[in-house]
């Protein structure tokens, strides 16, 4: 097993932070439970995010293993990595890995959890959207100028807080000192589906950036965002088309 804690949490936190493994799942109040579950835990009075990232495949867990750093590792890291440049994201506290026959099996990641968060969703429908928008072209901009690609750059993974400071979360996947413009526009893709919010963005973008037609890169990033949803819908749908097949196949060898 490999654990490493922040040095800023090693009194105050340590001894509780090396138990997470041996808790077997039970480490607070559920906030998501989806393919990695997310919990919400106080200890000694500091409110903590713990991030438990579901058992990888033989083969990921292979590659985690000898090829690449596992997403715990790498969420801890990248947050260090956001902090030294500038950026916001909660607090890293510790990450564990825990090996079973050599290979990685388990995963935790530990942050700060910030209370008074919320998500950017459907922005354009808040009454302080304009403050959000503008918020999230000024993060973006400063991203991409340090060549910082967010490869999941939707919504649910930018918070703010009552003074509008925004903070990006789920940051596992992400790739420093990238050059290429093409690439750091695609973070435009999935940040809104409303297309008027997602056409504001990109102009308040382009002015920040100096883009001299702000019209036509507005409408080249709806054009692609457009693209990409309705790919997304399409892989969507027949993935729930699958998992229909599976469901009455099942229930036809059940009978």
């Amino acid at each position: 097993m490999k654990i490493v804690i922040n040095t800023k949490y090693e009194g105050r936190l340590g001894g509780y932070l090396r138990s997470i493994p041996y808790r077997d799942e039970q480490l607070g109040r559920v906030i998501y439970p989806g393919r990695n579950t997310l919990f919400h835990a106080v200890e000694n009075g500091v409110d903590l995010s713990i991030k438990s990232f579901k058992v990888p495949s033989l083969l990921n867990r292979i590659v985690y293993t000898f090829f690449r750093k596992g997403k715990a590792r790498r969420s801890y890291e990248h947050a260090m990595e956001l902090l030294r440049l500038g950026f916001l994201t909660p607090d890293p506290v510790a990450y564990m890995e825990i090996y079973r026959y050599g290979l990685l099996y388990r995963s935790y990641y530990v942050c700060l959890m910030i209370t008074d968060a919320n998500d950017i969703r459907w922005w354009g429908e808040r009454s302080d959207g304009d403050a959000i928008a503008d918020g999230v072209a000024r993060l973006m901009a400063g991203l991409h100028t340090a060549g910082v690609f967010h490869k999941d750059f939707t919504p649910g993974n930018v918070l703010y807080d009552s003074d509008y400071r925004f903070y990006l979360v789920d940051i596992n996947r992400m790739k420093f000192h990238e050059t290429s413009r093409k690439k750091l526009y695609e973070n435009f893709n999935g940040i809104n589906e409303d297309f008027d919010s997602l056409r504001d963005l990109a102009l308040r973008y382009a002015a920040i950036m100096g883009i001299a037609d702000g019209e036509r890169f507005a409408d080249d990033r709806v054009s692609a965002s457009r693209r990409w949803w309705k790919h997304r819908h399409k892989r969507y749908y027949r993935k729930h088309r699958i998992e229909l097949l599976k469901d009455s196949l099942l229930d036809l060898f059940k009978r």
